[in-house]
């Protein structure tokens, strides 16, 4: 095996270990709420926290990269979303849990920004498109994690002792991977500190559909099994089904989608990925049965799940090498603002009985991303170095 190929496993890794983590915590709440009397107003206010607080995980992992590297960034990061695990899983009372999910967050933002600096530079490495299998091994870790969760729960094992679990598994699998890590630093230290000298027009562009795919990805994960239970009647067993068709289209579409990006070009796969998700986020809004809004949310994972990938890569082709890593830790701070966006306009259409209208909110926004498509060109600029 080549220190390529040793590489590219190792950044994988680490990919995986975002979505074992988040989903290991997020699939727990139902405990977590249990275990301090959360309402869910509580709840939600937490999550709105670790959203707010990953935006400055995301700045400290530029910084981070800027003056060392963005291995160490990535290393860092990962070892923090470990201890966040193990704080939430062990804390005894609800303020020491609610510092304990700021400890998480600032992990989350931080491993958000290194894994995709990392995943650009081994794309660069490799001379062709591979953002999305990265982002795919996010989503199959977050089925993992899931199923951990639900087995945990499922043999009464304690919330602390399956966090800690995740927390031992991310440590011991960060000592492995982490020595594998891209070791490319950047060529102006300082540059963060500059503001207006960062090459702000195609972070704001590609950083707009990150916020406008996070809008609709949150809108869809927190709301979906809600619009069929309550507007569309399904049964209690039916409904979480919406969720998985969502999830399944986005693994097909982010395993599928480096093929055609190599094959077409970035700028066609969101141009059409952009208008299936439009028709899936249509058959939703649409739906008149439980079964039809289920293949939409399907149809949505399909077409969606390439812009968040294909974004960081038209992003690194499109800055000057030395502001590479800054550029994405400010970019990332859009998926944080996209989730907050998401989650609070559609939990408000939601919350005044309006489910079938809080879709069209996703439907009206996604297309503007056509808008942007052709920019994404920069995507398909790939420069070979050595790693």
């Amino acid at each position: 095996m080549t220190s390529l190929s040793r590489t590219r496993i190792a950044v994988a890794a680490g990919f995986a270990l975002q979505g074992l983590v988040f989903a290991a915590i997020v699939t727990q709440a139902p405990r977590i709420k249990d275990k301090f009397d959360i309402g869910d107003s509580g709840l939600t206010g937490i999550l709105v926290l670790v959203a707010v607080v990953s935006g400055v995980g995301s700045v400290l992992a530029g910084l981070v990269a800027e003056h060392r590297t963005s291995a160490v960034a990535f290393r860092l990061a990962l070892l923090t979303i470990g201890l966040g695990a193990l704080l939430v899983g062990v804390a005894p009372t609800l303020p020491l849990v609610v510092a304990a999910f700021v400890v998480y967050g600032l992990g989350v933002g931080a491993v958000d920004a290194g894994m995709n600096m990392q995943g650009v530079r081994v794309q660069q490495a490799y001379g062709r498109s591979i953002m999305a299998n990265f982002h795919g091994m996010w989503s199959i870790a977050g089925i993992a994690g899931a199923l951990f969760a639900a087995g945990a729960a499922g043999i009464d094992l304690p919330l602390a002792i399956s966090l800690v679990i995740i927390a031992v598994v991310t440590w011991i699998t960060v000592a492995v991977a982490a020595p594998h890590f891209v070791e490319a630093q950047e060529h102006d230290p300082g540059l963060s500190a500059k503001g207006l000298d960062l090459p702000w027009r195609p972070i704001l562009v590609f950083g707009l559909v990150i916020l406008l795919f996070y809008a609709a990805d949150t809108g869809i994960l927190t709301w979906s099994s809600v619009y069929l239970e309550d507007a569309l009647d399904s049964t209690k067993s039916v409904a979480p089904l919406a969720y998985g068709a969502y999830e399944a289209g986005a693994l097909i579409s982010r395993f599928g989608g480096d093929f055609l990006v190599r094959r077409v070009g970035a700028t066609k796969v969101v141009v059409t990925g952009t208008t299936v998700g439009v028709v899936g986020l249509a058959v939703v809004v649409t739906a008149a049965a439980p079964a039809m809004a289920i293949g939409g949310f399907f149809v949505t994972g399909l077409g969606l799940a390439i812009l968040a990938p294909l974004s960081f890569a038209a992003l690194a082709g499109a800055v000057p090498a030395k502001s590479l890593d800054v550029a994405i830790a400010r970019m990332n701070i859009a998926n944080y603002l996209g989730a907050i966006l998401g989650g609070g306009l559609i939990g408000a259409a939601a919350s005044a009985d309006h489910l079938r209208w809080a879709f069209v909110i996703p439907l009206v926004l996604i297309p503007l991303v056509l808008l942007f498509a052709r920019s994404f060109r920069t995507a398909d600029a790939t420069v070979i170095d050595a790693v």
